[in-house]
């Protein structure tokens, strides 16, 4: 991830723990440590939502370091492994020993 994709996820993640929370003084404390974000760039990344933003990050990682990333797929139903190493699929139960 680049460091504007880990301060978004670092702001997602500080949003989740503060959710229901009403302390003014924990939410200034977070925004003090960098844990949640102001800057426009960084909530420029979040703004289609949470789940875009993580399928914007996986598809820019597999785009520019295809090399790097290892997807262990079922040979039969071409579904993703729950592991690198898993010989077994989860979904049709082909078996790949």
């Amino acid at each position: 991830m680049t460091n504007e994709e880990r301060r978004a996820l670092r702001h997602i993640q500080s949003t989740v723990k503060l959710e229901g929370v009403e302390n003014e003084r924990l939410t200034n404390a977070y925004y003090r440590n960098g844990w949640l974000s102001t800057e426009p760039n960084v909530l420029d990344l979040l703004s289609e939502g949470v789940d875009q933003f993580m399928i914007n990050c996986a598809g820019r990682v597999l785009k520019e370091s295809p090399d790097k990333v290892f997807l262990n797929l079922c040979p039969i139903c071409k579904k993703l492994a729950r592991t690198p190493e898993a010989k077994q699929c989860r979904f049709c139960g082909h078996d790949w020993h």
